[in-house]
């Protein structure tokens, strides 16, 4: 796989970097960025944040980069920035992905709750339309018997 110009060999690939994570404290072999996991940890011992377990925020992150002490050379200090940067891309996008995501959900459960809501109308006015038409039923029937009643009164009596 090549990013950015760089190519890897097979060794050096996510396939071999995930079974390498299978072996890694606190790191599932199922996880997606096992692959990821399996190359930090070939560069240094692994770290978890549980920090960052329930939420992850940008002021959560930026308080756990800035508690990584970084000492070294120049040039491992750049190489350090430069993974971090694709982190921090990848973890901006992610957020932003989310954010957005969040209030997608928030406006469904929102069209969700005003279709509860219009059920719930629709229902009393049905069942007001029922228990109207009930009493009219029951009217309509009095009414009949009483028109029956004055017939057959007022019918003239055949000898």
């Amino acid at each position: 796989m090549a990013l950015w110009g760089h190519k890897e060999s097979e060794e050096e690939s996510g396939r071999q970097n995930g079974a390498e994570a299978m072996s890694i404290p606190g790191w599932l072999a199922t996880d997606p960025f096992s692959g990821v996991a399996g190359l930090l940890n070939r560069w240094a011992a692994p770290v978890l944040w549980e920090a960052l377990d329930e939420k992850v925020t940008p002021l959560l992150v930026e308080d756990a980069v800035e508690s990584v002490k970084l000492r070294g050379a120049k040039l491992e200090l750049k190489a350090a920035g430069q993974v971090g940067w694709l982190f921090l891309y990848a973890l901006s996008t992610v957020y932003r992905k989310t954010l957005t995501q969040d209030a997608e959900i928030r406006k469904v459960q929102d069209e969700v709750a005003a279709l509860q809501e219009r059920q719930l109308l629709m229902k009393e006015t049905r069942e007001s339309a029922v228990t109207q038409g009930d009493q009219m039923e029951a009217r309509c029937t009095t009414l009949a018997v009483r028109v029956a009643k004055q017939k057959s009164r007022h019918k003239p009596k055949i000898p």
